[in-house]
């Protein structure tokens, strides 16, 4: 289930492996379940869509350009495979993270709009591209960022998963080793002032890993800037996980430190994952322990305990279900959501709890 959503994110792409040369190929998924969301003040119950996984629909391909170079493309934009709600079509529905009518990725090809080249050098893309730190919480989640138990509904603490105006490289592969590095420009961050205009650093992303065998270890950075050049962001993260074989357990710490627009100190966020995926037979049962808080503001720990299983009726088909509670500190208030943030609950005020069951169906094409 992991790898399915690692192997479309952007950079799990540049390796060109997916890739035939010359080829163009459509892909994409839907997915839709039945989810039971509680956030204090009231629940629903509806039919959602990308729970597992955003629905989305695709085109990849390379172009070989002899010695070794090929030209590389990706488009790919979300819809709402359940149809979508009123709310979301106008916009006025501020229950989900991700209110718009294409229920992920804010737009159309919202979700990647790149192109680049590969060869022996490594991989260089341009374009609306997920963030390398994004790529390693998506591979050290048991949930995949996705289900119920999502690490992105506590554990990210900021950092994006999609950033625009961007410009990546990512290494090849030395015995183990690669290092990769994005610049993203300050537009892409919509980081100008009123009527005014950039000419600092939005943002850049570092990333160097290892994996080989049963063990991967790979540690982020990810600065990002207001307009004057302070930076507004300081996001430090390492991940890792070991396969044991019966078992693969996962970890993750991470750290964001906030500046105001004068640089001064605004906040210390802090979040850690414990994780574990057990197969069994076509399928795995997934767990993990995520807490996250401000380390300068008391009573705001959210802790998020998450289970879930995957059942593959195919290489392309599988059921899942998944269950997550998160218990919140007085001063503040995480919801559980999904892949696409479609908790549509009325909101819950900070101290209160919130929990989140989904039964579905994904199937990739």
């Amino acid at each position: 289930m992991k790898k399915s959503l690692v192997a479309l994110a952007v950079l799990g792409a540049l390796t060109g492996s997916a890739y035939a040369a010359d080829s163009v190929q459509l892909y994409g998924i839907v997915d839709m379940g039945v989810a039971h969301y509680s956030n204090g003040n009231g629940s629903v119950t509806k039919l959602g869509t990308g729970i597992q996984s955003g629905s989305r629909i695709g085109l990849k391909g390379t172009e070989d350009l002899g010695g070794g170079l090929k030209a590389l493309f990706q488009l790919e934009t979300g819809f709402c495979a359940n149809g979508g709600s009123a709310a979301q079509k106008t916009g006025t529905f501020a229950g989900s993270a991700s209110s718009n009518q294409y229920c992920t990725g804010g737009g159309f090809m919202g979700r990647t709009s790149m192109v680049g080249l590969t060869g022996g050098f490594g991989t260089a893309v341009a374009g609306r591209i997920y963030s390398l730190t994004f790529d390693d919480q998506a591979a050290v989640d048991p949930f995949g960022y996705g289900l119920t138990g999502t690490i992105s509904n506590i554990g990210t603490i900021g950092a994006p998963a999609r950033v625009n105006q961007a410009i990546a490289y990512i290494s090849p592969d030395f015995s183990g080793f690669h290092v990769a590095g994005a610049y993203i420009f300050n537009d892409g961050l919509n980081a100008a002032p009123a009527g005014g205009t950039v000419s600092t650093t939005g943002a850049y992303n570092l990333q160097a890993g290892y994996k080989n065998g049963p063990i991967w270890v790979s540690a982020d950075y990810l600065r990002a800037n207001y307009y004057n050049g302070n930076s507004a962001a300081k996001h430090s993260m390492i991940v890792g996980s070991y396969d044991f074989g019966v078992a693969k357990l996962a970890g993750m710490y991470a750290q964001d430190k906030l500046s105001a627009l004068d640089g001064t100190d605004a906040g210390k966020l802090e979040a850690w994952m414990l994780g574990v995926t057990v197969p069994v037979g076509p399928g795995a049962i997934l767990g993990s322990y995520t807490q996250a808080k401000n380390k300068d503001v008391a009573g705001t720990t959210s802790k998020q305990y998450a289970i879930g299983y995957t059942y593959a009726l195919s290489k392309r088909t599988n059921l899942y279900t998944s269950y997550a509670h998160i218990t919140n500190g007085a001063n503040t208030f995480a919801a559980v959501q999904d892949a696409t943030g479609n908790n549509s609950a009325p909101a819950g005020s900070n101290g209160m709890s919130s929990s989140g069951f989904a039964l579905g169906l994904r199937h990739q094409f």
